[in-house]
Formats: structure tokens, sequence, C-alpha cells
């Protein structure tokens, strides 16, 4: 996989430098793509923005990660739309518009008039300000404002002025809605030109944000190891065919957890009903798989409402299985096996129905051509999953502390999208975002005990947790508090499967054979 960078507006590729020295050798080839006006096109005039777009698609390489700072955030996510080279995107301090737009919070339409104004008439004073609005709120501000400084160029091209108007035209709002391929927006939490209500309208439309704490704008400058933490994981999680757990280590965990399971659950619960009031009024399948069927709650509700079904509950843990057997026996056969190895004959499931379980599964091709497999020509699939944005405030909590991994990686919306099409099934996508809250951080860290969902990644930081570091943890979720406390996003996803009508009647044939 490549790398390729572009800076933001009064910077060059200098900016870049910290952040590189910490991500060497993860990518084959780094290309650090300049603006027009900027570094060593200093003499390069401003083109119109299809113009600039085509030029930076051009530099692209292919295979490549795509990061772009503030202004380059912007043309960056402009990029990833309409480029095949980008297989995923990083933003760092970019807003969906910098220009408050309606409801859409940036920087006042007069102020940045008044910028755009001051640019002209005395860039090099206006620049000073510049950079003052760039270090402020960041806890390393003296430093940095000197560092920013010393890149001031001896002239200030006339082109700057084209690129701020470039800045305040340009609005991503609706790319950030429907970006299908997977991304990283970075924000400082004290940034002085990109408003903290910003990083909540773009994780609002269900990107995945990382807030970092005391930092301003320029936060790969300021915490370029931290920013390399991220950019690290992000880049290992667009390899979905190394899963970053082993999966007898979720046997585990879940195994350990059925006893306690069902009191912590309570979104699980509220997932599961709801993926199954998605189920057709006229459905009436003979046999369910009630797949990583966990305690039986969704076996139960499975029961009522198909009363006279055959209901096959299949879990990875045996201990939920014997848990299951024990406290909710509605299921008609038991059976431990993993998802992507069901041991199921072809063409005898008229409903597969999984509900928090497949989150788990990261060889989605796998896993499909299974589901795809055991499915009847008839038959339906509903799936709920969980996907990035995930707890995202513990994530982000956590990177204050170190860079191991501390919260279980989930595979993006577009990687489900594209198994789903590979697999030649119809399918029907939506997501919703439910927050829960805790009174305190340790009420949600026993509560993911309780349900097995702590932390099995291959990477997780070992051993126990300091009183240094669990306070540090604490501190930068508290500054997350809202007054219903403190809270916990999931991303949730939910998919309705079924056989193509062409593929439907194919089989049929076959089975009538």
């Amino acid at each position: 996989m490549n790398l390729a960078l572009i800076h933001g507006w009064g910077g060059d590729a200098r900016c870049w430098q910290p952040l590189l020295e910490k991500l060497e050798g993860l990518f084959v080839q780094t290309v650090n793509i300049e603006l027009p006006g900027f570094g060593a096109w200093a003499q390069e005039s401003w083109p119109n923005t299809d113009e600039l777009l085509a030029r930076l698609e051009a530099q692209l390489p292919e295979d490549c990660v795509l990061i772009g700072w503030s202004l380059g955030g912007m043309l960056a996510t402009q990029l990833a739309v309409r480029s095949n080279k980008v297989r995923g995107l990083v933003t760092i301090a970019s807003n969906g518009s910098f220009v408050a737009r309606d409801d859409w919070p940036g920087m006042d339409e007069r102020v940045f008039a008044e910028f755009c104004r001051a640019q002209r008439k005395a860039p090099e004073k206006n620049l000073v300000r510049f950079c003052g609005l760039e270090a402020r709120g960041d806890s390393e501000m003296r430093s940095l404002l000197k560092t920013l400084k010393g890149w001031q160029p001896a002239i200030i091209p006339a082109a700057w002025c084209d690129a701020l108007a470039c800045l305040g035209e340009l609005d991503n709002r609706a790319l950030l809605a429907t970006l299908e391929l997977p991304a990283l927006h970075i924000f400082g939490e004290r940034d002085a030109l990109v408003p903290v209500a910003a990083t909540q309208a773009i994780a609002a439309v269900g990107a995945q944000v990382k807030v970092i704490p005391q930092a301003g704008h320029c936060p790969h400058l300021a915490r370029a190891q931290e920013i390399a933490g991220l950019i690290r994981s992000f880049s290992r999680s667009l390899n979905t065919s190394l899963a970053p757990l082993e999966k007898s280590s979720v046997a585990r965990a879940f195994g350990r957890a059925a006893a306690s399971y069902d009191a912590a659950a309570h979104l699980q619960r509220a997932v599961c009903r709801e993926l199954l009031s998605r189920a057709g009024e006229s459905w009436s399948p003979k046999r369910i798989l009630d797949l990583g069927s966990g305690t039986g709650y969704g076996s139960e509700l499975l029961r009522k409402r198909f009363p006279d079904t055959e209901i096959i509950a299949l879990d990875i843990a045996p201990q939920m299985l014997g848990y299951a057997r024990q406290h909710r026996p509605v299921a008609d056969g038991y059976v431990a096996a993993d998802a992507e190895q069901l041991p199921l004959a072809g063409g005898t499931i008229d409903l597969v129905f999984s509900s928090f379980a497949l989150q788990w599964c990261y060889d989605l091709p796998k896993l499909f051509a299974e589901i795809r497999r055991v499915l009847s020509p008839e038959g339906n699939t509903l799936i709920s999953t969980l996907v990035p944005g995930t707890l995202r405030e513990l994530e982000t909590s956590w990177a204050a502390v170190d860079e191991a991994v501390h919260v279980n990686r989930f595979l993006p919306v577009e990687a489900w999208r594209s198994a789903c099409e590979k697999s030649q099934l119809d399918s029907s996508i939506a997501t919703e975002q439910r927050v829960l809250h805790f009174d305190r951080l340790k009420t949600l860290m026993q509560e993911l005990k309780s349900i097995g969902a702590h932390n099995v990644n291959r990477a997780a930081g070992k051993g126990l947790l300091s009183r240094k570091k669990l306070r540090t943890l604490t501190e930068a979720y508290e500054r997350q508090r809202t007054p219903a406390g403190l809270p916990a996003t999931y991303q949730v996803l939910y998919l309705q499967l079924a056989h193509s009508d062409a593929d439907a009647a194919a089989l049929g044939v076959a089975a009538s054979v």
C-alpha cells in the first residue's frame, strides 16, 4: 500500500516531516503533493477546482492511503470520491465546510471575508495571524507557533488568495455522508479554526471521527506519534484479509461471559428486537439458523414470531450454547461452530438470523459464501453488526494514554457492501447510531467485560492498567461527558440479504432435479 499527502493553506511539504518519521517503513511509496503557489510550486498560479483536482489526481500513486490536512483534507475528500487509486482517506483538521453554511458549524462568513481582504492587503501580517490561529489551544502552542512562523516565505504568492477562495467555496457535507470507502477524520479538541460542533456534525453523518485532546489545528505536528498510531491502525484495518484477532480468543471471551451476559446486554437485546422487526410479514420459514445465538435471546424472539419453525442455534462459544440450553431451551438443535465454516447442508436454511455476532468475522467473502451456500432459493438473511465509530469516545480517550489497541476493530460499511455484491446476493443496507450513557468509566468497562466484548485484539496492550494510565484515561473520557453522562456510541449496520431472482430460479431448478 502507498501513501499520498496534501498539505493545507499556508503550509508546504515540510508540515509532514514529523509524521513521516513516525510512519517510516509502513508504506511502500510516499508521494508528498504540494499545491500550486506553495513550496516548490510557489510560481504556479491557482487553477479552477476541476483542473486542480485533475492535476492532483494524476499525482496519486495506485492503491494509496490519502491524507490531507485542512484545505488539503477537503481536496482529498473530493479526490477520494472521484479516484479509484484511493483505498482509504484520512483527513486532519478538515471541516465539511470551512465556512458556516445553513446549520453546519464553521467560520462565520463575514469573518472569512475579512480574512480574505486582509490577505490581499497585507499577506505577511495576515499569515502571522493565521499561524497564531493554527497554534491556538494546543498544549504545545509556543513551540508549534515558532515552527509555523519559521516556514513563512519571504514573498507570499498571489495564488494564496485564490487558494483561500477555494477553501471558502468547497462544500463536502454531502460527500462525507455518502463516502463509500473507509475514512478517518482526525480533529484537535481545541482547534480555533474548525469548531468542535463541526466534528460532532461529521460524526453524526456516520463518519469515523477521532478527537485529539489538548490539540489545536495541527495535531500531526504537535502529536506526530499519536497521529501516526491512528494512521497505522487505520491502514491495518484496510487489509481485511488479516484478522486482528484470533477466533479462539473470541470464543473464550464470550464463553467466560455466558453467565453475566444477559444482565448487561441492554443494547444487544434492543438491536435484536429491531432486527427481527425487519422480517417480512409474509415470511414463513421452515428452518431458521440463529447465527451467533449467544444466550438464546434471539432464538426466544424467533420462537415467538415463528412458533412452528425448526430453529438451529449456532455459536462459536460452547458455554453460550450450554447457558441457552439451560435457561432458554427453545431451539431444536445446538451447534458449536464458526460462522465462516458452517457444518450445514447447502440450501437448507430459510432464514439466517444473526444479531451482533458477525463483527468478529473478518474474512467477509468467506462468510458470505457460506451464507449463500446454506440459504434456500427463497430464503432471507437478517444481520445486525457493528462498524467503525463504535466506542469512539473510549478509543479517543485511550489514544491519550498510549499507542496500543484497546478497542476492538470493526470493518467499514463499504467492506460489507462489497462483500454483498461479490456474493451475488441482493442486499438492503441501513445504518443506525445508538448512544448509551454511563455514570462513570468503570461502569462502561465492567459492562463490556460482562458481555465478552472487551479487547481481544492481537495488538492489545498487555498487563495491568497502572494507576497513572487509569487516571489519564479517566480524565480524557471525562472531557467528553454530557449532561446525560459519559457517552458510548455504537454504530449499527443492518443487512437484509436474499438470492437474486435469477439465482433463486436457478437454485430452485437445481433442487428439483
